[in-house]
Parts: structure tokens; C-alpha cells; sequence
């Protein structure tokens, strides 16, 4: 499954149903670029959640009402739920863990 790009005219679209694991990154963020393979991966191994991606300098309304403070910035979504907040570049097995629920 592709890496959805959001925008305010889709964010709220996007996140509503189902999971959800939302890449709020800048593309000047070094730590945003090791973790977007990562989320690409991730989008192709998991088909039971839909990833997408939020470019906080494009989008600074959304990034403010999440708390968007540091990047990357993961936001996990259940049904247009914030679920968690993950802030800083995560392995792959720490976020398959939070996707499928495994403690």
C-alpha cells in the first residue's frame, strides 16, 4: 500500500477510520529522512493500517493542533482517534509493535 501525502483539505478524511499512522516530518529533518523508508516498508508489510505522511511546513495548522513540537512527530490513530504520539525516530520492530497492538 502507497504512503498517503496529507493536507488540511484531506487530513480529517484520511484519519477517520480505521488505523492510521501519520509521518509528520520536514524534508530539511535528518531524522525524518531515515525514518520514511522505514514508514514505506512498514506500509507494504501491514495491510490493516493505512500510513501518510504530514509535511509540517506545509501544513502548520495541523502540526499545531496535534502538538507537533519536535520531528519526526508519529501520530497514531484509531477510527479519527489519537491513540499515541510517538516523537523521535523509532525502529521498525518498536512501530509493527504499536501498529498491531503486541505489547
Amino acid at each position: 500500500m502507497s504512503v498517503k501525502v496529507l493536507t488540511k483539505e484531506n487530513f480529517e478524511t484520511e484519519i477517520s477510520e480505521g488505523k492510521v499512522l501519520v509521518d509528520c516530518y520536514a524534508d530539511w529533518c535528518g531524522p525524518c529522512q531515515i525514518l520514511s523508508p522505514i514508514i514505506d516498508e512498514l506500509s507494504e508489510d501491514i495491510t490493516d493500517c493505512k500510513f501518510a505522511k504530514l509535511n509540517i511546513d506545509d501544513e502548520p495548522e495541523i502540526a499545531e493542533q496535534y502538538e507537533v513540537m519536535s520531528i519526526p512527530t508519529l501520530l497514531f490513530f484509531e477510527d479519527g482517534e489519537l491513540k499515541q504520539t510517538l516523537v523521535g525516530l523509532k525502529s521498525k520492530n518498536e512501530l509493527r509493535k504499536i501498529i498491531i497492538g503486541e505489547e
